[in-house]
């Protein structure tokens, strides 16, 4: 009986371990740990990589940049000169709880972006207002912008904590990218009746952190803070459709670059992101796989401070000149044209130490975008330059820096400030070497900060801290066409602090209206009258870059660089 008993246990144990090395997991290598796997609380590259697996969305973007449904039944009907929308959501679809998702959750998780103090995705809902179930299975909301004529004096737009509030002070205006945010993973749904529960029990503090719900394709298991999440198949997922044989994916928090891909090579993990160029060749001649970005999602620039009174615009007494009117013939607009003209941005192109050839010189700051790439040069400043070696023209730069004043023509007169330890130092250094070859004086110094101080200065742009920075911002979507031109408004990512009324009167035409030829010329408008006033000098444009084994198969990355894997396959 003993014998029988101890070959029934060894037998068991036999068919755990068997059906544990069976599992496929996927093990991915991130630089740094998520914050919370709170969709709307914040917003970072790690962070999306697992909550687009935990979490759905109404609506997605595919490989080819196209807005496809998610939870929802199809595109929605737009009405009313594009300021009315209407979307059916699916039938059956279930949280990793169980709970059946219902318009209310949608509601729930669009009212809680848009208004929660922490969410960090406001922006998304901006002009969402009047949203209200229709039925069971269906949503409509509208479009606007407050209207401070409707409201009283104590009334503004910061002060409504409720898409209701707004309906009763808003205005109806077409948003041609609203479609599009509600890609975004800020936009993705969450269980009312289960976050409502935990508000009342106290556990919603440890949401996010040590547990989550969503109705995605993988659920959250663990979380070891600056070590890994583990996620798990969601065997009961939706979505039929998808073709992963993953059990598992464990995301591994790797800090040290050099550990990460030390991993990569020694098969530890099977796929990173954020590859430096020159650490792509290096991984392709290993035998690794190397995944890029369809098209060119965000450019690397030097950026002017247009507040500074050596680069910018500035008033007779000093202070910034911000009327959204510039005068071209001005020592400060001459100085930019000096540089701009000195700078042969091949040279970072083809440096092996810096783009290694995985990025080609641009002309314009839209270089794949579906709106706002400029086609026909003509009339426009892009006439000037070439994809070879940029707008660089030693003559034109000699002639304008020798028409400045002595006063601009000083050693050391311009600070630029670029993040230190990264590629944009030296690019820095670049443009530094270039600009005194060309023009015969070294005016640039260049200041390495750290990433909170280069927060800080891009917010404030304090001329008497930087003239000149060199960074990158993201173009991914049409939406982004507020920070490729640098002109919606003064946030974080528009650190020059530029403004034109001629500009933005093109960008506000063009977010009225919806995906089309028309809404495409008003956003090339605005980009060439942007290109005249010159508030960045486009360096490179830039691709994702990432690696896999090749073993695995079926990830694409999103047009902001982060990885799509409900159909990863791992061999």
């Amino acid at each position: 009986m003993f014998l029988k008993k101890w070959g029934a246990v060894v037998t068991l144990l036999m068919i755990s371990v068997t059906a544990l090395a069976a599992q496929n997991i996927l093990v991915v290598g991130q630089a740094t740990d998520p914050i919370i796997l709170d969709p709307p609380m914040y917003s970072d590259t790690p962070t999306h990589n697992v909550n687009l697996l935990v979490y759905d969305r109404l609506y997605n973007l595919s490989s080819d940049g196209k807005v496809v449904p998610g939870l929802a039944v199809d595109l929605p009907k737009i009405e009313e000169n594009g300021t009315k929308y209407t979307i059916k959501i699916k039938n059956g679809v279930r949280f990793h709880n169980g709970q059946a998702l219902t318009i209310d959750d949608v509601i729930y998780s669009f009212q809680r972006g848009a208004f929660n103090d922490k969410s960090q995705m406001k922006s998304i809902f901006a002009m969402m207002y009047d949203v209200k179930k229709v039925d069971t299975v269906t949503i409509q909301f509208r479009t606007g912008f407050f209207d401070k004529s409707k409201a009283p004096a104590d009334i503004n737009d910061g002060s409504l904590k409720s898409f209701e509030d707004r309906a009763k002070y808003y205005k109806p205006a077409a948003f041609g990218s609203q479609l599009n945010q509600l890609t975004w993973l800020g936009a993705s749904i969450v269980s009312k009746a289960t976050l409502e529960k935990a508000q009342q029990d106290g556990s919603i503090k440890d949401y996010g952190v040590t547990w989550a719900i969503g109705s995605g394709p993988f659920k959250f298991d663990s979380w070891k803070q600056g070590d890994s999440i583990t996620l798990v198949r969601n065997k009961d997922y939706h979505d039929s459709m998808i073709k992963t044989n993953v059990d598992k994916i464990v995301f591994k928090t790797i800090r040290d670059p050099s550990a990460l891909k030390s991993a990569f090579l020694n098969k530890e993990v099977d796929l990173i992101m954020n590859v430096a160029p020159l650490d792509a060749r290096e991984i392709e001649s290993a035998g690794g796989k190397i995944l890029l970005t369809n098209g060119y999602f965000g450019y690397h620039y030097l950026g002017f401070n247009m507040k500074s009174p050596r680069v910018g615009q500035t008033n007779a007494d000093g202070s910034p000149d911000l009327d959204g009117e510039y005068d071209l013939n001005s020592p400060g607009a001459r100085l930019r044209l000096a540089i701009l003209y000195s700078i042969n941005p091949a040279d970072i192109v083809n440096s092996p130490d810096i783009m290694d050839r995985r990025g080609k010189v641009t002309l314009q700051y839209v270089e794949s975008l579906p709106f706002g790439h400029i086609d026909d040069p003509k009339g426009t400043r892009i006439e000037e330059g070439n994809t070879k070696t940029g707008y660089y023209n030693t003559a034109k730069a000699r002639e304008i820096f020798a028409s400045l004043p002595d006063s601009l023509k000083k050693p050391g007169i311009l600070k630029c400030t670029a993040l230190s330890g990264s590629v944009y130092v030296k690019e820095a250094l670049v443009v530094k070497d270039q600009v005194k070859r060309v023009l015969g004086v070294d005016l640039i110094n260049i200041e390495q900060v750290a990433l909170t101080e280069l927060a800080t200065r891009r917010s404030k742009t304090d001329p008497d801290v930087w003239d000149l920075i060199v960074n990158w911002t993201q173009t991914d979507d049409s939406y982004y066409i507020f920070v490729a031109f640098d002109g919606f408004n003064t946030s974080l990512l528009h650190d020059t602090k530029f403004y034109s009324k001629d500009a933005q009167t093109w960008i506000e035409k063009g977010n009225s209206l919806p995906n089309g030829p028309e809404r495409n010329v008003a956003y090339q408008n605005a980009q060439k009258a942007i290109l005249k006033a010159l508030p960045r000098v486009p360096l490179v444009a830039i691709m994702g870059i990432s690696a896999s084994q090749q073993n695995i198969s079926g990830v694409f990355l999103s047009p902001s660089g982060s990885f799509q894997l409900d159909d990863v396959v791992k061999k």
